[in-house]
């Protein structure tokens, strides 16, 4: 069998998502065999032949089964494996990327995760990096020592969203805090038609008292009588969404909705979100099905599909001069 010059690999959680980027490329795709032993120690095996050069798709995310730190030394593992096995080039594509909000230190001696993960990776074989929706873009740029992109999915899930809006609906679009402000812009511009004009802007202002709770101050905007979509880079444990949702009801919206890239809810965070009154959330499926569809929010939430657009992005990665000569 000749060897492919380029293919997808994927471990079997994130299988569907790679599957989806290899078919719109027209590439092969190859699953890991991964054995776990009694003392967790783990093994990475890849089928032959491998292509000269492999986008391996991941997202460093906890599953059901796996802790974030079980997903690191997978991706770890198997990016030495393919070097090993004489693979030129290994690029990751992973949609959801954890420790990014790792990325500034509070105190001189903070360990800054991202930079760390970073670090472990690259020295593992990774030679580029894919991802989307970067909590801080500049920071993953300036871990990573390779080229990364983030890859923004704001006018995939607007359209998606623009489609489920009622015919005639008076829309705002919210920001849960200043630092959603330029993506609450950009979700506002993606929306706004000749047919529904111009959308309003909104703003909540919080202050965070404790790492996972949050007080809100104040609220900008005019929202009554309107269809509210809320806009965050991600719902983690959905105080901030929650209490924007409330913040929102209260200065008269009609209904709130809500678009976030990463769909975490942890803990209690879908029992919050539907507490608040949020009627529907749209999430890109850049985190493993069984972590949205288990939850008790399941029935008012949509998932993006990003994928065909992660695989029209690599095109930028794979036409990059770095890449178009093989490794010394």
């Amino acid at each position: 069998m000749p060897t492919p010059r380029v293919g997808c690999a994927a471990f079997p959680t994130d299988l569907p998502f790679a599957r989806q980027v290899a078919t719109a490329r027209d590439w092969p795709c190859i699953q890991a065999d991964v054995t776990r032993f009694p003392d967790d120690e783990i093994d990475v095996q890849w089928p032959a032949p491998l292509p000269q050069t492999v986008v391996l798709v991941t997202s460093l995310v906890s599953t059901h089964d796996q802790s974030v730190h079980d997903r690191i030394m997978e991706l770890v593992f198997g990016l030495h494996q393919l070097k090993e096995a004489g693979v030129a080039r290994c690029i990751g594509l992973v949609p959801y990327l954890g420790y990014t909000r790792s990325d500034t230190k509070a105190t001189p001696t903070n360990l800054l995760g991202l930079k760390a993960i970073a670090r472990h990776l690259t020295y593992a074989g990774l030679d580029a990096l894919l991802t989307v929706d970067a909590h801080t873009p500049a920071a993953l740029h300036n871990a990573f020592s390779g080229p990364t992109w983030s890859m923004n999915p704001v006018s995939v899930m607007a359209e998606q969203v623009d489609h489920q809006l009622p015919e005639g609906a008076k829309v705002a679009v919210c920001a849960p805090d200043a630092g959603a402000w330029k993506r609450a812009q950009a979700w506002a511009q993606a929306l706004a038609t000749p047919q529904r004009g111009p959308v309003e802007l909104a703003l909540v202002h919080k202050q965070r008292i404790r790492p996972d709770t949050v007080t809100q101050n104040a609220f900008m905007g005019d929202v009554t009588g309107r269809t509210v979509l809320v806009v965050d880079d991600m719902i983690s444990t959905g105080g901030t969404m929650a209490q924007a949702v409330q913040t929102c009801y209260d200065a008269g919206a009609q209904s709130v909705w809500a678009a976030v890239t990463h769909g975490l809810l942890l803990d209690s965070a879908p029992t919050r979100l539907r507490t608040a009154g949020l009627e529907r959330l749209f999430v890109a499926n850049t985190i493993p099905a069984d972590q949205v569809t288990s939850t008790p929010l399941h029935s008012r939430t949509h998932t993006v599909d990003v994928a065909p657009r992660c695989a029209q992005d690599l095109t930028a990665v794979m036409t990059r001069e770095a890449f178009a000569r093989p490794s010394p």
